[in-house]
């Protein structure tokens, strides 16, 4: 680790430390809400807020060594977002390539992390696609979503195909209160960009039910680039007469869109993607637990690319993909207060087929048989909890991979820790080329504390040493190694004059192995600010904003910061309430962008109203 990044981590966290002990002697005593806003700058300590995305095994955040940022249902509905994507745009680490109309794919990255690094997991199915590890986290809505868990670092330890890192979509689960109950919402933005949802949930008895279906649309922003998207999702539950639950979950993501437009040079895509799990768990003893699931996906995809491909005379290309994947896992864990053990196997048949839709040539047709090994344990030694891990993966068309993790905690108090983690992943770039396999080793030492008066506090330093990256052209392949490191730091504080501060700050210094020439386009300086304003008439204010310094040379454009804000209020009626929200994206009409074909829209508005009952 550079010295520079040791320094400026330091004077950060001395600085936030002095604001915390600032805003510590302006605090007045809040009426009602004050143990609220206490318990929120708390570490992830209680059951009901248990991390379960690092190890596959629920452990509290004092117990866990990787570094995970975990987002609600409620943060997502102060952001107004419509899709996984506009969530991932508020997360400190994450950084989005292309921030544009709502509905269109996007590429993201995680400490400097490719998308096809990230494996983005729904219900505990991998969504990535097989032809090159794409993830489309712009197909996934928000509704659904009952909490986001964003595993910064190598997982592969867990989940195998996990380079990068894990983003874990958990899904709401039916009502337990009430026989009936839901939402429905609309909003309308310019450009015609709408969206449509509706819920449904409740419980009768044993039996419990979630269902959500949506549209999101939009003539486009940019120049070509339009979606029309359609979605449902589904989820039935049934208590066993004993310790247990059975639950059958199906996801339908439809729709097309317009990914990039300038000139003559286009490209739409129109996909569908299907989800369905079956799954049950059972408690066999008090502390021994077995879970199992069967699942399914089927994807279809159409690319049209339309170019020059000779001085005047304009071109095109389409590809067609039909891939699906059949599998199923099992896992037994062991949780008493002194240990926590698990351990399970996966296993999945996957295939993907790709033509040329014009020439009708086959660019992929190929098959495997996927199976992957894991144990993990949690030992806890007073204030000591360790976390051994390791997975082995027969991946059927690129070798064999032993993927170990090891991580320590130490905590410092009932709300402090610290947190050492190192593991080695792996990341399957493409079932096209069996010599896809990307690797990485990822070292993280971090800290983490609640009990600055007023203040909640995170840091993490990191390092990702990745090595047979390939570059080049099919023709001429070549392998490289890029180390990026850097520093993470997170805060935030308990309301003052209602209203209270987030921050996030990521340095990435990327180079080709340890101290060979700088890697361009590595995002050198990700900053989040966030400041939410909260009356006790449920009045609500979030202004939020970001700025990404990608340090390329290139197309790009980042100067600005891009200011989002978000307003609601809610009415309460006997037996429903009324959400009135509107959002201002882009305020000040900045520009931020990687690349100039995909440059971010200006300023735009929506409204939408919100009925739960």
């Amino acid at each position: 680790m550079q010295p520079c990044v040791y320094s400026l981590l330091c004077s950060v966290r001395a600085r936030l430390v002095l604001l915390g002990c600032t805003l510590s002697m302006m605090l007045c005593a809040p009426p009602a809400n004050c143990d609220d806003d206490l318990r929120s700058l708390e570490l992830y300590n209680g059951e009901g807020t248990e991390v379960v995305s690092g190890t596959r095994s629920p452990r509290p955040a004092s117990q866990t060594a990787e570094n995970i940022t975990v987002v609600t249902a409620q943060d997502i509905d102060t952001i107004n977002a419509h899709t996984l994507a506009d969530v991932l745009s508020y997360v400190t680490g994450v950084q989005l390539e292309m921030t544009r109309t709502p509905g269109t794919p996007v590429n993201f990255e995680v400490q400097g992390s490719n998308y096809n690094h990230v494996l983005v997991l729904l219900d505990g199915v991998p969504i990535n696609n097989l032809a090159d590890n794409f993830p489309d986290v712009s197909s996934i809505p928000v509704q659904l979503i009952e909490r986001v868990e964003v595993v910064k670092g190598a997982a592969s330890s867990s989940w195998g195909n996990a380079l990068g890192g894990v983003i874990n979509v958990i899904t709401k689960s039916p009502d337990p209160e009430r026989p009936v109950g839901g939402v429905v919402s609309a909003s309308y933005g310019q450009r015609e960009t709408l969206d449509a949802r509706a819920e449904l949930t409740g419980t009768n008895n044993r039996f419990g039910y979630y269902l959500t279906g949506g549209k999101l649309r939009s003539d486009g922003l940019l120049p070509n680039n339009m979606a029309d998207k359609n979605n449902f999702y589904g989820k039935l539950q049934y208590a066993l007469p004993a310790r247990g639950s059975l639950s059958l979950t199906t996801a339908v993501m439809d729709g097309e869109s317009g990914m990039f437009g300038a000139g003559v040079n286009r490209a739409n895509t129109d996909s569908t993607l299907i989800v369905s799990t079956l799954a049950s768990q059972y408690q066999l003893m008090d502390h021994l637990l077995v879970e199992g699931a069967l699942v399914t996906t089927e994807s279809s995809a159409k690319l049209l690319r339309q170019g020059l491909v000779a001085p005047g005379t304009v071109g095109t290309m389409a590809f067609e993909t039909e891939e699906s994947r059949l599998g199923g896992n099992l896992q037994l864990s062991w949780l008493d207060d002194l240990q926590r053990i698990t351990a399970g196997i996966d296993y999945e048949h996957v295939s993907a087929h790709m033509v040329n839709g014009i020439a009708l040539a086959d660019l992929l047709n190929r098959r495997a048989d996927r199976v992957g090994l894991y144990l993990s344990d949690t030992l806890t030694l007073g204030r000591f909890a360790l976390t051994p891990s390791a997975r082995f993966d027969s991946t059927g068309s690129a070798g064999d991979h032993f993927s170990p993790s090891f991580g320590v905690t130490y905590a410092l108090t009932e709300n402090s820790v610290l947190r050492g983690y190192t593991s080695r992943g792996y990341s399957l770039t493409s079932l096209n080329r069996s010599a896809s396999t990307e690797k990485v080793w990822t070292s993280q030492l971090g800290f983490e504390t609640g009990d600055i008066p007023g203040l909640w506090l995170k840091g993490t330093l990191f390092r990702n040493d990745t090595w047979d990256i390939i570059s080049g052209s099919t023709r001429a392949i070549t392998y490289e190694r890029h180390v990026k490191q850097g520093a993470e730091i997170e805060a935030k504080t308990i309301p003052i004059f209602r209203t209270s501060l987030t921050t996030g700050y990521t340095y990435i210094r990327g180079t080709h192995g340890d101290s060979g020439p700088h890697l361009d386009g590595v995002p050198k300086h990700t900053v989040q600010v966030g400041l939410r304003y909260q009356d006790y008439s449920a009045f609500q204010a979030h202004l939020n904003g970001r700025f990404i310094d990608w340090d390329n040379p290139g197309t790009g454009k980042y100067g600005a910061i891009i200011w989002d804000l978000h307003l609601r209020k809610t009415v309460e009626l006997s037996e429903t309430s009324l959400e009135i929200f509107a959002s201002v994206r882009n305020l000040f009409n900045g520009d931020q962008y990687l690349d100039a074909v995909y440059r971010n829209p200006g300023r735009w508005v929506e409204l939408g109203v919100r009925c739960n009952f």
